[in-house]
């Protein structure tokens, strides 16, 4: 079974997440993620923040406060099958993002590595846990 549709499917959901994030539309999220998902977002190799819920999630995610600008860049994404309707993933990601502190512009860099498990209800794909590792961050100058 290759499962291309499938494949398809859970690499529009991921691309989703980081298209609406770019947008500032976190209450997307709930048609992304399980009302009960499980997330885990580790900075530096530390738990920052969890959430058991995804209004839970949308919440601390709009406390984190809005960047001027963003830019979320998908990369490989890597799927495995448990049967027709459970699967886990990695996907590859680099956020940049420009923020604004003491009336200066500071741009970051972060490389994500997001860890899921996928699950389909009623005939679609829904993220039901996430480990978001942001595994470096940078900061380049503004040109």
């Amino acid at each position: 079974m290759d499962h291309i549709e499938d494949r398809m499917e859970l690499k529009a959901l991921v691309d989703k997440y980081a298209t609406e994030s770019d947008k500032g539309n976190q209450d997307c999220y709930a048609e992304i993620f399980r009302p009960d998902i499980k997330l885990d977002v580790y900075f530096n190799g530390k738990l920052g923040m969890t959430a058991r819920d995804v209004q839970d999630m949308i919440r601390q995610y709009k406390a984190f406060g809005a960047a001027k600008m963003s830019f979320h860049m998908n990369g490989q994404q890597n799927v495995e099958f448990a049967d027709a309707t459970h699967a886990t993933g990695t996907c590859y990601a680099l956020a940049t993002l420009v923020t604004e502190k003491d009336g200066k512009d500071i741009l970051t860099v972060h490389a994500v590595r997001y860890s899921d498990k996928y699950v389909k209800l009623d005939g679609r794909w829904w993220i039901a846990e996430r480990e978001q590792r942001f595994e470096w961050t940078a900061f380049p100058p503004l040109a």
